[in-house]
């Protein structure tokens, strides 16, 4: 079984390894849902169905991240392709992966310079850059950048200044 956030983690991978320079994720909670949105700019180059089991064009034994997404989201997702942008949209049963935000969004913010990441929960939109963190140095990249990390998110989260 995979969290909802592992499933974030896998699409922000895949736009990784298709070489996007940018990555908008946006991530909804509430009435019971996860609705996530990851846009990229890197290449796509599948054809047919990419949810399809073993669909790949990174090598044999590949190809089980946008399955388990479909399987996970229980069909509930599409993947797009329009001007230069690759959008894959899901909807998933909220599991609670969510609920300590610094605890889910730690690795996605650590992977790469150029992911924004935008979730809506509790009514507040928090938006968080590499700029923002590097800003208030909270790059999770050592002990004390992760722990102004979890001190930025918290402050966010309740709607507060940081710093």
């Amino acid at each position: 079984m995979h969290d909802v956030s592992d499933l974030v983690m896998e699409a922000v991978a895949n736009s990784i390894e298709a070489g996007a320079g940018n990555i908008a994720v946006r991530v909804e909670i509430g009435q019971g849902l996860v609705n996530a949105r990851i846009a990229d700019d890197g290449e796509y180059t599948l054809s047919g169905n990419p949810f399809q089991e073993g669909i790949t064009t990174k090598g044999e034994g590949r190809g089980r991240g946008l399955h388990i997404i479909y399987e996970r989201s229980e069909g509930r997702c599409r993947l797009t392709r329009g001007d230069g942008i690759t959008e894959l949209e899901f909807s998933a049963v909220d599991d609670g992966s969510f609920d300590e935000l610094d605890k889910a969004l730690l690795p996605l913010l650590g992977m790469d310079d150029g992911i924004t990441v935008k979730i809506w929960k509790n009514n507040r939109e928090i938006e968080i850059t590499r700029s923002l963190l590097e800003k208030r140095g909270a790059v999770p990249d050592r002990a004390d950048g992760i722990r102004k990390f979890r001190e930025l998110v918290s402050c966010l989260e309740k709607g507060e200044i940081y710093g």
